[in-house]
């Protein structure tokens, strides 16, 4: 396993991103701070303020479960080494956590709250940002697997292709890997969802932790990374 960081080509589409959930602390002691200044008739406000505490406290729980749990484990199965553990994080956030941010970010306005919310809108962005650079990796590096010189065999490479990158076949890795229920969300349960958007999420995971391997090393890793596809 092996990672290289230091080729500049792909250095340019390193993200600022090392710390960014460290953060989550402050802002839950500055919301509970918030609630001790509330009185007590003002039920309303007080209710909304725990709800985001405890929305936070989710959020933070699964980022320790993704570093905790699912690291170590994701590293064997793709056969590399992960530069910055905040952007596994990062494949696993889902577009339902920026309501929670989008609040907080007008409520702070409102109550002096002095705290930049702009990256925590943009997580999901940034996630589906790592999915496509994923998507785009894996099919490059398929190509250069699969290639073969002949020319009369070139209609098998779609096949090929396909037995790795499916959305199909990528919610199967998602499940092998137990990862499904590691993403980071506050969305409906499980039951409530259709079959089909769950295996795009599961299969977007799978992409997004490509391209957080394209971004730290560049095409080179993803190759003989791919095999962890079959």
């Amino acid at each position: 396993m092996n990672n290289k960081m230091g080729d500049s080509s792909y250095l340019k589409l390193k993200w600022n991103i090392q710390g960014i959930f460290d953060n989550f602390p402050e802002i839950e002691r500055e919301l509970e701070h918030r609630i001790n200044q509330l009185p007590e008739n003002n039920i309303k406000e007080r209710k909304k303020v725990t709800n985001w505490i405890n929305q936070i406290k989710k959020i933070d729980h699964g980022i320790q479960n993704v570093i905790k749990y699912k690291l170590g484990e994701l590293e064997k199965n793709i056969h590399y080494n992960f530069a910055e553990p905040d952007l596994v994080v990062l494949s696993f956030i889902q577009p339902s956590v920026k309501n929670l941010f989008t609040e907080l970010n007008i409520y702070s306005s409102k109550v002096g709250f002095d705290f930049n919310f702009e990256p925590y809108l943009n997580m999901d962005e940034a996630a589906k940002v790592l999915a496509l650079i994923g998507d785009a990796a894996i099919d490059l590096a398929l190509v250069q697997i699969l290639w073969e010189p002949n020319i009369s065999n070139v209609g098998e490479l779609t096949e090929k292709r396909s037995n790795f990158a499916s959305n199909e076949n990528l919610a199967r890795i998602c499940d092998k890997w137990d990862l499904y229920d590691f993403r980071i969300h506050f969305d409906p349960n499980k039951s409530e969802i259709k079959e089909e958007t769950i295996n795009h999420v599961k299969g977007t995971i799978i992409e997004a932790l490509f391209g957080v391997m394209y971004i730290e090393s560049g095409l080179d890793q993803i190759i003989p990374s791919i095999v962890a596809l079959k």
